[in-house]
């Protein structure tokens, strides 16, 4: 079915008023669908973006009040070169309609469903630009992702890694009163939650992105999880031990930086484990912006590996 036969006449006009034609459905949730548009500029050029509805009477009181609010204004203060770009937001009706910058290549998931694990150097693009990304929204505006995973990272024209879906995102850190505001919702997806979210004690919002991050740079390199998840007992007693492995196949390509930072993000004791500027200043991120040497705060530890299962 064309998008705009799911749409209602009053609603077309209006898009169309704004320069917006709606083409085809991208994707479906719970709570609404993504379209690919087409925008017509004031220049009179056109050109791709995508757009995001969402059925409020689909959704619950909670997501309505408490995490759509956050969304939006997250979308409107962001602005990033690795953060997908919104260019309007607005509602009619039961529906709001975010439209945003269109990425065409799809998510990091979708690459590595039809590629497998990928290169080193690769995931290395891809993890910086992401991590610089959310090292943005954690030291501009003190705001918690709490839903990273490689699904949630998009392609652009030029295979460049944005971020997105900021549904779960909060507002962690008062800057005026040097707060933090620990987390007691347990949300973003299983295989990518710290000990400290399955021990459903409060938690460092921003410590739980940064271990969720290991879990994407694990998962690029390896093309799996690095801790089953099947039994949630069993994953939290494997996290708390450092136990996991790394694909037979992979394990003698990968440089030692790459598994010295995994296993400092894999890190169970939330204050010991690094935050994203800790991250972001490790030598093997720290090579891919192309600086002169290792960053002196960091050592390579042959010891830092995790246990063999």
């Amino acid at each position: 079915m064309a998008a705009h036969a799911e749409l209602d006449a009053k609603t077309q006009a209006v898009l169309k008023k704004k320069g917006y034609l709606l083409q085809k459905k991208l994707a479906a949730g719970a709570f609404g669908q993504v379209y690919s548009a087409l925008k017509t500029r004031h220049d009179g050029k056109e050109e791709m973006s995508a757009v995001k509805v969402m059925d409020l009477d689909k959704c619950g009181e909670k997501f309505k009040q408490k995490f759509l609010p956050r969304e939006l204004s997250v979308l409107i203060q962001v602005r990033h070169v690795n953060v997908i770009k919104v260019f309007d937001i607005f509602r009619m009706g039961g529906r709001i309609y975010i439209f945003m910058e269109f990425a065409p290549n799809g998510t990091i998931a979708d690459y590595i469903k039809k590629n497998d694990a990928l290169s080193e150097a690769r995931s290395k693009i891809w993890f910086t630009q992401t991590g610089s990304a959310l090292q943005y929204c954690h030291n501009k505006f003190g705001i918690a992702h709490r839903d990273i995973k490689v699904d949630n990272i998009m392609l652009d024209y030029n295979n460049n890694a944005k971020l997105t879906d900021f549904g779960f995102a909060r507002i962690a850190y008062d800057p005026e009163t040097g707060r933090l505001n620990l987390s007691e919702t347990y949300c973003g997806t299983l295989p990518y939650y710290c000990p400290q979210i399955l021990q459903k004690r409060p938690y460092n919002p921003f410590k739980a992105d940064v271990w969720a991050m290991g879990v994407v740079l694990y998962g690029m390199l390896n093309n799996k999880f690095p801790f089953k998840f099947k039994d949630l007992r069993r994953m939290l007693q494997t996290q708390l031990n450092r136990i996991w492995k790394y694909r037979e196949d992979r394990e003698e390509m990968l440089s030692r930086e790459v598994r010295d930072l995994i296993s400092r993000i894999f890190e169970p004791d939330e204050p010991r484990r690094p935050s994203m500027d800790d991250v972001m200043r490790h030598p093997w991120c720290a090579s891919a912006a192309g600086a002169e040497g290792p960053s002196k705060s960091f050592s390579l530890n042959k010891s830092a590996d995790s246990k063999s299962e």
